[in-house]
């Protein structure tokens, strides 16, 4: 009786070995397995905005979002980076430069412009788009940088449609 069960135990493991070699293709078990993240883009800041150069992001709210489109760099079919100034009606500037991921959609803060240079934010978490009234990232998210979450476009139409204001249809 043992015999018959080790035997019938040893043809499921092989049959399900089988199974899992077929439905994974020609990698076989390793398809299972979770596959590595590839390795972030490295970052290069862009040389800082010049404020004749900005294009106005249209939004509801206190502030006044503006993006740089000489930063914009699509670093994969998600992701976009851009600088984007922050203005208060008192004229106060806040500077960064950002990480978008088209396929979350969320965002994150890769430097800041302080003190005459940028200084990288190493620990940024990704933060989740607001599409709330006044979210600027929900706009750009839904209007100006992704569709169907990947980036929508490559640099030059992404700097175009910013420029025309137009919302994706």
């Amino acid at each position: 009786m043992h015999r018959a069960a080790a035997a019938l135990i040893a043809a499921v493991l092989s049959l399900s070995a089988v199974t899992a070699m077929a439905a994974t293709g020609d990698e076989g078990l390793a398809g299972l397995l979770p596959q590595p993240k590839p390795a972030p883009t490295p970052l290069r800041l862009p040389p800082p905005p010049r404020a004749d150069a900005l294009v106005r992001v249209p939004q509801h709210g206190e502030l006044e979002f503006f993006i740089d489109p000489a930063s914009m760099l699509r670093v994969s079919a998600t992701e976009v980076r851009y600088t984007l100034v922050a203005r208060s009606d008192h004229g106060a500037d806040n500077v960064g430069y950002e990480a978008f991921d088209c396929a979350r959609p969320a965002w994150r803060v890769e430097a800041l412009w302080l003190g005459g240079r940028w200084q990288p934010q190493p620990q940024a978490q990704w933060i989740p788009v607001d599409r709330g009234l006044a979210g600027v990232h929900g706009t750009l998210d839904t209007d100006y940088l992704c569709s169907e979450g990947t980036v929508d476009g490559g640099v030059a139409e992404l700097r175009a449609r910013l420029r025309r204001g137009a919302r994706i249809p």
